[in-house]
């Protein structure tokens, strides 16, 4: 059984798609991912529908959001798919890089920055330490390589983010230290150090979508 489709819906499958096509423009259609859209939210059915029909406005917001974050994900994983058919490689050989992993790199890599050093220096003194956690994305380990992408993104940090990730990773300030620095509480220098890594993660292509 076929529900109709909320009105809702086609704004939020509009928003996605601009979303979408600025990731994936090269691979995909926007109308193709607008009709991804709408087949995702058809197989909600009336779950969806009820969602969207909330009265109260306050929850309604927060469930076009969260209605917004899901369709995104499903879209996002047609587009890798359809990226991958046309590049010829398996959507199993994209690399991803989680928050843990970024932050153990992070000193070896603004020190790199820092000092205006080689990072195949950097790759030795990692090495050389054993990290606690060696990370093995997709396209093989290559630490090297997954280093290089780091910097990369780092360096499109604005200076303020490149500073409070350095003070937090190299000078190993504590979050108090930062705070007192910045004049703020604690919880927004933390909160600062976690956007920054976020926003690295997003420039190197976002969080897993198959998690």
């Amino acid at each position: 059984m076929s529900y109709p489709i909320h009105n809702s819906v086609y704004e939020i499958s509009a928003s996605v798609a601009v979303v979408i096509m600025r990731r994936y423009k090269l691979w995909v259609d926007k109308q193709d991912i607008i009709q991804e859209c709408y087949l995702w939210a058809m197989s909600r059915g009336s779950t969806l529908t009820a969602l969207l029909s909330e009265p109260d406005t306050e929850q309604r917001i927060i469930n076009e959001k969260r209605t917004a974050y899901q369709m995104r994900r499903h879209c996002e994983r047609y587009a890798r798919k359809e990226k991958a058919a046309k590049s010829g490689y398996q959507t199993g050989d994209e690399a991803y890089f989680d928050v843990t992993t970024i932050a153990q790199l992070l000193p070896f890599v603004i020190v790199s920055v820092v000092n205006d050093t080689a990072l195949e220096q950097a790759q030795t003194m990692i090495n050389d330490s054993s990290p606690r956690k060696p990370p093995a994305p997709a396209e093989g380990g290559n630490l090297l390589a997954i280093m290089i992408d780091i910097k990369k993104a780092y360096e499109k940090l604005d200076e303020d983010e490149q500073n409070i990730l350095r003070m937090r990773y190299v000078d190993t300030l504590t979050l108090q230290q930062i705070s007192q620095y910045y004049e703020v509480v604690i919880s927004t220098a933390e909160r600062r150090c976690n956007m920054a890594i976020r926003k690295i993660v997003n420039l190197l292509g976002g969080e897993s979508p198959w998690s």
